[in-house]
């Protein structure tokens, strides 16, 4: 039986393309054209293999994956990008992918690349669970690396929001805000953290039963 990718990009001629392509090498694909249809896709469904656009609008090719080994921890993960920088290797190590492919270059380097995911022996892969994350930004927050401490409590955070564990949600977030206000100050980067953590806490007191 022919093995199953799920492809997620949101750019939908690249989308077509690499469905196209995978089906004349004879895959099942599977496609999403945004992170929640991804995680609906594997939810409902076993995938071999996934392969993942880095940049997405909603959620980060990392956090993606991340709740993807949720619901399925022997899925093998390639990540297209754009660009590479320690930051992304960093966020990579955690989440043990199993290849970067350069999205200029895929047509040469995809199925090779899927070919061999398949074929070599399986690896241990970690089960990225929320507490696994957690401790891995513990372990970043210890060494002073707060920009990654940050990024590993979002991802956590993220998994609780797929769950509806909204106060979690908010407080993972909450905790994000202060790493990373500490690696940037009050840029951007952070004060979208601390909007995340407010309507995380707001979906959560609206979803609290009312007290007697």
């Amino acid at each position: 039986m022919a093995s199953t990718i799920l492809v997620m990009d949101d750019d939908l001629l690249a989308l077509e393309s690499l469905e196209d392509y995978l089906k004349q090498a004879g895959y099942t694909v599977v496609t999403a054209s945004s992170a929640r249809e991804a995680v609906e896709r594997a939810r409902e469904r076993s995938c071999d293999v996934a392969v993942l656009d880095m940049k997405m609008p909603e959620m980060d090719g990392f956090q993606v994956a991340a709740i993807l080994r949720q619901l399925q921890p022997d899925i093998r993960v390639i990540m297209f990008t754009g660009y590479a920088s320690l930051e992304t290797e960093a966020r990579a190590a955690q989440l043990d992918f199993y290849e970067y492919l350069p999205k200029s270059n895929w047509y040469n380097l995809l199925l090779p690349t899927i070919e061999r995911v398949l074929t070599e022996p399986e690896r241990p892969l970690p089960k990225q669970r929320p507490a696994d994350l957690e401790q891995a930004a513990a372990q970043y927050a210890d060494e002073g690396k707060w920009e990654l401490a940050a990024m590993a409590l979002e991802q956590a955070a993220r998994i609780a929001e797929f769950t509806h564990e909204w106060e979690k949600a908010a407080a993972l977030y909450g905790q994000a805000f202060e790493y990373m206000r500490r690696a940037r100050g009050l840029s951007v980067e952070a004060q979208r953290l601390q909007e995340l953590a407010e309507c995380a806490q707001r979906i959560a007191a609206e979803e609290a039963p009312a007290s007697t």
